[in-house]
């Protein structure tokens, strides 16, 4: 299995990395688009849209909005959407603690409630990661970066030194030390990343925090994610990438990760506010 991940990663992950660190904005929107559509159709098949038809539906929705904040960057409407996504992601950390699994009607009402909540997930990440490539291309490939070595140093801490449970309700193979390994491994790559970009000590300190923050909140968009499968009784939200599942189990860190590093970024005003 991690053979068959590793080799979907460089056939897959490479190319389309190579495209963010080095393409056109307009490009970039394209395979953003392209993937949080792909994302919203195996969303879509979670929740009650059964039929192809609701399911296009929600893929057209979720589409159209995110290639018209991603053509029109950046104005009041796209401060409006991030801030809204930063809100959405701090509700559901607070809520998070107090899920508990039901089935029957509750578990129908709810499968539905997740499909309105589609477009607020997914239309701000993308939004996000064009934004944020349009600022520099390279924080784009450090959030990839990070994102995939936080939970990838969870994965290995967990294995080795996992006790305790981090969310036993939605996500059984969590741990509490494989989280804290995997903002170990965070911890380091921003202190090198700070260092490249030559940040000011203050500043340096303040990214690194916020690299921390965006670690843990990726955490919590992939256990939003598990939350929708577990509705749905899946274990992958889909089979399009060998060893890695669906398009939005690769993405879910993603959904609440880009708002919050952008909006912390602008906020912070560690970097410019509109695209260069």
């Amino acid at each position: 299995m991690l053979r068959q991940r590793i080799l979907t990663a460089l056939v897959v992950g490479l190319p389309a990395l190579a495209l963010v660190a080095w393409g056109p904005n307009w490009a970039v929107l394209i395979l953003v688009t392209a993937v949080v559509g792909l994302a919203a159709w195996e969303w879509a098949g979670l929740t009650e849209l059964e039929t192809r038809v609701a399911r296009g539906a929600l893929v057209a929705v979720v589409v159209g909005m995110l290639a018209a904040l991603g053509l029109t960057l950046a104005g009041e409407w796209h401060l409006a959407v991030l801030l809204l996504a930063v809100a959405w992601w701090a509700a559901v950390t607070l809520a998070l603690p107090f899920y508990r699994r039901e089935s029957g009607a509750g578990r129908g009402e709810r499968r539905g409630l997740f499909a309105i909540a589609a477009p607020m997930c997914l239309v701000p990440a993308g939004m996000s990661l064009v934004w944020l490539h349009a600022l520099t291309p390279w924080l784009v490939v450090y959030l990839v970066f990070l994102v995939g070595l936080a939970d990838t140093g969870a994965y290995f801490a967990g294995k080795a030194f996992g006790r305790s449970a981090l969310a036993p309700e939605i996500s059984p193979g969590k741990t509490r030390e494989g989280l804290f390994g995997g903002l170990v491994a965070v911890l380091v790559v921003a202190v090198v990343a700070a260092g490249i970009w030559d940040l000011a000590p203050m500043d340096a300190l303040v990214f690194v925090l916020l690299s921390l923050l965006v670690a843990l909140v990726s955490v919590v968009g992939d256990l939003f994610e598990s939350i929708l499968k577990r509705q749905a009784g899946a274990k992958d939200s889909g089979s399009l990438l060998p060893g890695h599942g669906g398009i939005l189990d690769r993405f879910d860190s993603m959904l609440a990760a880009a708002p919050v590093l952008l909006a912390g970024l602008l906020w912070l005003a560690l970097l410019p506010a509109a695209p260069v």
